[in-house]
């Protein structure tokens, strides 16, 4: 299933890139989630498994080279073994200035190695439509994380 989604995420960029002739321009930026709902926790063998629902902020790039500050909502779905190892999935939608962007985004540590990538999901509405992204995050807190994420814009 990751692999699907990696390789999704790359034709998107490609196809993208291809329409434009423009590169995936790098934007660095920070997530902090604001508030936690709806957590559950429940136990299955020597993992467990944590849900919430989150709301927070997310930097975003546009196509002006201007950083703005969106506002997201989302659902986080972790899963810890008891030698530590984890794994997380997350879907976002960002709403900026009446427009929306969806992310997807996965991770997982396992014996010590951080993987994580980032994708937009969907095309966008509004000030961020036609806006498509692939990305990595890390963790700088219990709920703040920074991300660089490189976009390609379209019409």
């Amino acid at each position: 299933m990751k692999q699907i989604f990696l390789y999704t995420s790359l034709a998107v960029m490609a196809l993208a890139v291809t329409t434009t002739g423009a590169a995936p321009e790098p934007c660095d930026g920070t997530v902090q989630l604001t508030s936690q709902s709806n957590f559950q926790v429940r136990q299955a063998g020597r993992q467990t498994f944590v849900e919430f629902d989150f709301t927070g902020l997310h930097d975003i790039c546009l196509a002006d080279h201007s950083v703005v500050t969106g506002i997201v909502e989302g659902h986080l779905v972790q899963r810890i073994s008891a030698n530590g190892d984890f794994s997380l999935t997350f879907d976002e939608v960002l709403s900026y200035n009446g427009g929306t962007l969806g992310y997807r985004g996965e991770a997982s540590l396992t014996r010590g190695n951080w993987h994580s990538n980032v994708v937009t999901v969907g095309l966008g509405t509004g000030p961020l439509a036609g806006i498509h992204g692939q990305g990595t995050f890390v963790f700088t807190g219990p709920a703040s994380l920074t991300d660089v994420i490189y976009y390609v814009y379209t019409p």
